[in-house]
């Protein structure tokens, strides 16, 4: 029954492995200082932060060196996992909500729902240890390179890093 159960598992899927990834996100990004505007956004994030080898195609989608078909699929593969993303993310945006970690604001602009950091004992025991340092580092990778993150509207967003191609043609 236990190899059932782990040939069941995956990773990605995990609340805990997520919950870990958006605090990572939220911590470096300074969230706690000003909202991040539109949740929506961390499905994309959290994708690229996942793992090495996606930070690594985000450093490479960024600086528009992904020319080869074989980037295009992954380019709409990670587009397509980052939307069924969202759902998950927003759940887990709610239950730190309930846990006092973040705050949850409707947006006055565009009707979107915000997201800002609550820096208390529990972030703070995590941000002091190990837990989220490689995670951060990625974060800090993102936010070098889209440094006006935070504020960025999604669309604009998807073109800075996906570019008007196939993989945004999905969006529509």
């Amino acid at each position: 029954m236990n190899s059932k159960k782990r040939m069941m598992f995956i990773l990605e899927e995990d609340y805990y492995f997520i919950t870990i990834k958006l605090l990572s996100v939220l911590v470096a990004l300074e969230c706690d200082k000003k909202n991040f505007e539109d949740y929506r956004k961390l499905g994309i994030i959290f994708e690229f932060v996942k793992s090495q080898e996606n930070i690594s195609f985000f450093e490479k989608l960024v600086s528009q060196k992904a020319d080869s078909i074989f980037d295009n699929e992954r380019a709409i593969k990670l587009f397509c996992d980052s939307k069924l993303n969202i759902s998950v993310v927003k759940r887990v945006l709610f239950f730190l909500e309930k846990q006092g970690m973040v705050e949850l604001q409707k947006s006055k602009k565009g009707g979107n729902i915000d997201v800002l950091l609550v820096v208390n004992k529990e972030i703070e025991g995590l941000i002091k240890g190990d837990i989220l340092n490689e995670d951060i580092r990625r974060s800090l990778i993102v936010k070098k390179a889209l440094p006006k993150i935070r504020s960025m509207k999604l669309s604009t967003l998807q073109d800075k890093i996906f570019g008007y191609n196939e993989v945004t043609k999905w969006d529509d």
